[in-house]
């Protein structure tokens, strides 16, 4: 049984910005194994460098050259949403990413307002069918349910071209870092891909360190299902 678990190789791709097809995974035992497939698939180095630093650079000089900022006040802790007009998040977001060449980048949300109105009409949905079940029938609360989770996913697929903010998860330039290590201008040593997939197996899979080596086995020795 190869790398089949879906969390993980979503984690694996989400952290360096790449694909792994199910046909690469399949085969796929030990963490050394994905180590080796995911460094062929990035850009390869000799020099140590740290990828946090270097991120915060490139992050940096885009900053520089879409902004009116003095390049000291530039910090990984700058909240840098106040730099941003409301009515161009969406331009601005695109454009930053474009800067900086990353291949995963944060994904734009609807408004607050339009979002706290479609959970208004769900929960009116469903407290509707409660009111149709208590005075009708158990049948009326589960058309009702029925109608809420069409309607959800009904708005789901249909609101994409109007998620244009950015997530308020993201305040910081310090938490833009993580996307900003997927450009495909970062460089990496195989030591620091080795490290990185140490830490998302560690934590998807809950092993300890102790109990960790590259040529473990996910099935076998790491209990993975």
């Amino acid at each position: 049984m190869g790398l089949d678990s879906v969390e993980l190789v979503m984690e694996f791709e989400e952290t360096f910005g790449v694909e792994l097809k199910d046909q690469e995974v399949v085969n796929i035992y030990t963490p050394r194994m994905v180590g080796d497939l995911i460094y062929s698939k990035l850009k390869a180095t000799e020099e140590g460098v740290c990828q946090s630093q270097r991120a915060f650079y490139m992050l940096r000089k885009a900053f520089l050259e879409m902004f009116a900022v003095e390049r000291k006040s530039i910090t990984p802790d700058m909240r840098f949403r106040y730099l941003i007009p409301k009515s161009q998040e969406k331009e601005v977001w695109e454009r930053l990413r474009a800067a900086i060449s990353a291949r995963s980048w944060p994904s734009l949300v609807l408004h607050l307002r339009m979002s706290r109105l479609l959970i208004a009409v769900g929960l009116a949905i469903v407290c509707m069918s409660i009111f149709v079940t208590i005075f009708i029938s158990l049948l009326g609360f589960v058309g009702g349910i029925v109608i809420a989770f069409v309607f959800l996913w009904i708005t789901n697929k249909l609101t994409p071209p109007y998620r244009n903010c950015i997530s308020s998860q993201f305040t910081t330039i310090r938490d833009l870092v993580p996307y900003a290590i997927t450009s495909d201008n970062m460089t990496w040593t195989r030591e620091q891909v080795s490290s990185r997939v140490k830490h998302i197996v560690m934590e998807q899979l809950g092993v300890k360190e102790s109990n960790y080596t590259e040529d473990s086995r996910f099935v076998e020795d790491f209990g993975m299902d």
